[in-house]
């Protein structure tokens, strides 16, 4: 071979070396997640599910909750339900209640739309989020309830704003107890899964995290980071909105992801945001066959 063909295959070797280096930059590496197993997707990714994937099991790990260095196996599955008698999650769903009777009771449309047609929010969220054929994109329980007040209401309850929070809260909790059927029948729905997917394992900000470095074996899940223990993503979406106690107010899944955003040094995006509705789908559909939990305490 000639010694500048040499040059060429080399320059290419090394081109195409550098290109795997960049793109390992940019993506975390992958664990395997089989979507279609649901919350049942963990036996095969931490299998913390053990601990946490049924009433008995978390009876039979309780003694967990008293040591510090374990207690993330529950996967904070232990502050669900009834094990709480009362918190400020369940004012909030009176407060919700209030808002919903109130306003539906001036403008009948409004809650027509909020139950798409059926005149009861009873089970609604355990479907959600779902595509919707007429607005043709798709939506989660708070994009539900900004559309519904925009079309029907004298003003927007928009994403991320207590009110739209507090509302969200309610209807959820009347869904406490079913489990989450996200629909990946759906080619929309199907789709946003793997755009979701994406983004939970791209790398960005600062410190160069992606929402894998805490959350997937091998980072930094079941190791203190900032004075929490990340858990496993599956069967976290159950209990959102929660209220929580670090800061005081209730808090919705986009916030949540908003705060993280924020913590990795990343540019956070507002509420609604479709990058973050695909990322609710994902975390969802890792949440399907578990319960509802909310209201619920973190």
């Amino acid at each position: 071979m000639k010694l500048k063909a040499i040059f060429v295959v080399l320059a290419g070797m090394f081109a195409t070396s550098a290109l795997a280096v960049e793109a390992a930059k940019d993506t975390y590496p992958r664990t395997a997640i089989v979507p279609a197993h649901g919350v049942w997707g963990d036996e095969a990714f931490s299998n913390t599910i053990q601990y946490w994937g049924s009433e008995e099991a978390l009876s039979q790990n309780a003694a967990l909750q008293n040591d510090p260095d374990k207690v993330w196996k529950l996967n904070h599955k232990h502050k669900d339900g009834d094990r709480i008698d009362i918190h400020p999650g369940h004012i909030g769903v009176d407060e919700g209640r209030e808002m919903v009777d109130s306003w539906s009771s001036k403008k009948p449309e409004f809650l027509k739309c909020l139950s798409e047609g059926k005149g009861s929010l009873d089970g609604l969220a355990a479907n959600y989020p779902k595509y919707d054929e007429k607005l043709e994109r798709i939506m989660t329980v708070e994009a539900r309830i900004e559309h519904c007040s925009q079309t029907h209401l004298p003003k927007k309850i928009k994403q991320g704003s207590p009110a739209n929070t507090t509302i969200a809260l309610y209807v959820k909790s009347l869904s406490a107890g079913k489990p989450i059927q996200v629909d990946l029948s759906s080619a929309p729905v199907e789709q946003a899964y793997q755009r979701g997917e994406k983004l939970f394992y791209k790398r960005i900000g600062q410190l160069n995290f992606a929402c894998a470095s805490c959350h997937t074996p091998g980072g930094v899940m079941g190791h203190k980071l900032r004075g929490e223990v990340p858990t496993t993503p599956f069967g976290d979406v159950a209990h959102y909105p929660t209220y929580r106690t670090p800061v005081g107010e209730l808090e919705p899944l986009h916030l949540r992801f908003k705060r993280c955003h924020k913590q990795m040094r990343a540019q956070p995006l507002p509420p609604g945001d479709p990058a973050y509705t695909d990322l609710e789908v994902f975390f969802s559909v890792l949440s399907n066959d578990y319960p509802i939990s909310v209201p619920s305490l973190r």
